[in-house]
């Protein structure tokens, strides 16, 4: 098969959970043999040279970028007040790109089209243009792959914020992305969210396409031996600084829970990695506390402490991070909002938690117990094994896609 797929960042360095969910799809169907051809927006947020594209990665396909600037200005979003569209979702458009895809399709033959998150939808009506000249992909699906259901971010940032005005403004980023992905998920022909709970939320709001969730996979050809060798009194979390549940929940963690477990765990370490770091968080003095900033070795990173935790409170889609850490066999300590994607078994593969206390309590609990921290990972592993192989999963969104009534 030859299959297109459409994203709005390069899908490379694989260091945060969207590109890890879009370029294992990329590998998984070339592992299968089928064709690929990759056209991405390359943001100034996360530039990369596709000259520089790894050989293994570059094999996988063919991959086209348009540079694009989605800074957010005062001038733009006060501008998109007096308009009906989504600030979000303008940001990403680029007449430079539509063209791309627009000669793409029809200049080229290919068995379907896949839009890697909403904010491909914004080209929807290019796409469906083109598909409608060409000669030979008159009959392809257009498949959306939503990452999140993104206005449910925007409205638990809103309800958690204190300052008013901001708050408003959240709520409005809220509505207007809300209005545009109801308007937008019977756009394509066949909708395949990374979450059940998404899908579940999508159809309550009148999704009719032919769907069903399918997870993000974990590319292994056999799962990684576990490393019972990191210090036993040590917590990680690593995640960009620059998507805001991210920071919300870390500066919750830092406020609210971190001295709850030195209370009882006093010789205790808290490493924080991730990419642009804030000042505010970069200067952050507290006890245990290490601010590490981007790690060139996720893996290395997670695999040296005992404990990774996910103090999330807004965002929906599938927490990749935490797929990446059970697979490597670690013990995890999570909100249910952070967890929520997940088909976990809480006590068995993972602990869940959801206030200062509970969550401090959990961490207290794998930092003292040695078994609970085997357990949890051990049992960790078997979940992702039987759940979330990429070779699975990728033949499972293929055969879905062939499915079409």
């Amino acid at each position: 098969m030859r299959i297109l797929q459409l994203t709005k960042k390069v899908p490379y360095p694989i260091k945060d959970g969207e590109v890890i969910g879009i370029i294992n799809l990329t590998i998984g169907f070339a592992g299968h043999g089928h064709f690929v051809h990759v056209l991405s927006l390359n943001t100034n947020k996360h530039y990369f040279n596709l000259a520089k594209l790894p050989a293994s990665i570059a094999a996988l396909g063919k991959f086209e970028a348009v540079d694009i600037n989605t800074d957010v200005t005062v001038s733009g979003a006060l501008k998109n007040l007096f308009t009906t569209s989504s600030y979000n979702v303008d940001r990403f458009y680029s007449k430079a790109f539509e063209q791309l895809i627009y000669n793409t399709i029809v200049n080229e033959s290919f068995d379907f089209i896949l839009l890697e998150g909403i904010y491909l939808m914004r080209y929807i009506n290019t796409i469906k243009a083109a598909r409608k000249a060409s000669k030979h992909n008159q009959h392809i699906p257009i498949v959306q792959r939503p990452q999140n259901v993104e206005y449910k971010i925007w409205e638990r940032l809103a309800e958690q914020e204190q300052n008013p005005l901001k708050r408003f403004y959240l709520s409005f980023l809220a509505k207007r992305m809300k209005a545009f992905e109801w308007k937008m998920m019977n756009e394509a022909d066949v909708f395949i969210p990374v979450s059940q709970t998404d899908l579940d939320i999508f159809r309550s709001h009148g999704c009719n396409v032919y769907s069903c969730a399918i997870p993000t996979g974990y590319v292994f050809d056999t799962l990684p031996p576990i490393d019972y060798s990191a210090e036993t009194n040590t917590v990680a979390f690593i995640g960009g600084m620059d998507w805001m549940p991210n920071r919300e929940g870390v500066e919750w963690f830092l406020n609210e829970v971190w001295d709850k477990v030195l209370a009882v765990v006093p010789d205790a370490k808290f490493y924080l990695a991730g990419r642009n770091f804030p000042e505010e968080i970069k200067s952050h003095k507290q006890q245990g506390v290490y601010i590490v900033g981007e790690v060139e070795d996720a893996k290395q990173f997670i695999q040296s402490h005992a404990v990774s935790i996910v103090p999330l409170f807004a965002g929906s889609g599938m927490r990749v991070k935490i797929v990446e850490a059970m697979a490597w066999g670690r013990a995890i300590v999570s909100t249910s909002i952070g967890a929520e994607s997940l088909a976990y078994t809480h006590q068995k593969d993972i602990l869940i938690a959801d206030t200062a206390s509970d969550f401090a309590n959990a961490i207290i609990e794998v930092l003292q117990r040695s078994e609970t921290r085997k357990m949890l990972g051990e049992n960790a592993q078997l979940l992702i094994a039987e759940k979330y192989d990429n070779r699975k999963i990728s033949a499972d969104i293929i055969a879905f896609v062939n499915s079409r009534p």
